[in-house]
């Protein structure tokens, strides 16, 4: 009997990955058709997969930059979103757009693979661990001292490395304190737990200050979920 559940079990898996492989072959398919004639995403090439956003977070992240226009992007995690993003902020002057990222060599390497292309605006930033709810997580260090007072329209979280737990869960610090009016919280990974409880806990401190908010999560190889002010509903339709 519990050989026949297991076989049950990796039946229903394989067949779950094998839909999560097809929708990330869609929105790869998507995503090449939609930024072909884009004016400021001139240069194209990305890497998804692996530690790397997929092509469902470029996707929605691509849309969310054409669409919205915001102004002033911050990014927890240097990596295939970044080209994105600092090119993004690159054409349109009248933006800003900053990473975090803990690891100076990676940026160095980074920054080298773009030979000048367009400006990069990332900063070093150190890592801590800390303990929530009787688990560990890892964030990045003192990072309400690094934004101040700045009022963000789009933060992508994606950095540091994934917790058990409550991961990436320096995000909840700027809740709500620096969101613009229009804001929107994209969280990569969401098909783990550690985020789920980040997700969960923005949710709850957006709540508790009576800021209106909708949400969505889209399912392709790895999951990632929006969060947004509910004049931008649509980011959560894409």
């Amino acid at each position: 009997m519990i050989n026949k559940f297991k076989k049950i079990l990796y039946a229903f898996r394989a067949v779950n990955e094998s839909v999560l492989l097809n929708r990330e072959i869609l929105k790869a398919q998507v995503f090449t058709s939609t930024i072909e004639n884009s004016r400021w995403l001139k240069n194209k090439s990305f890497s998804p997969g692996g530690w790397a956003v997929d092509y469902g977070v470029l996707y929605t992240l691509y849309r969310i930059l054409n669409d919205v226009k915001p102004k002033n992007v911050l990014e927890f995690g240097l990596g295939q979103s970044s080209k994105m993003i600092h090119q993004y902020s690159s054409y349109f002057t009248d933006s800003t757009a900053e990473t975090f990222e803990h690891d100076e060599e990676w940026i160095q390497f980074f920054k080298d693979g773009l030979a000048g292309d367009y400006t990069t605006n990332v900063s070093v930033c150190e890592l801590e661990k800390k303990e929530l709810n009787g688990f560990e997580t890892l964030i990045y260090k003192n990072i309400t001292s690094h934004v101040g007072n700045k009022k963000y329209n789009l933060i992508l979280v994606d950095g540091p490395y994934g917790s058990p737990r409550y991961s990436r869960h320096q995000i909840v610090d700027l809740v709500p304190q620096n969101l613009d009016t229009s804001f929107c919280i994209l969280l990569d990974d969401y098909n783990r737990i550690g985020e789920q409880d980040t997700f969960n806990d923005i949710c709850a401190v957006l709540t508790a200050n009576k800021i209106e908010y909708v949400t969505g999560n889209y399912l392709t190889m790895k999951g990632h979920a929006v969060i947004c002010s509910k004049d931008l509903k649509f980011i959560t339709t894409l």
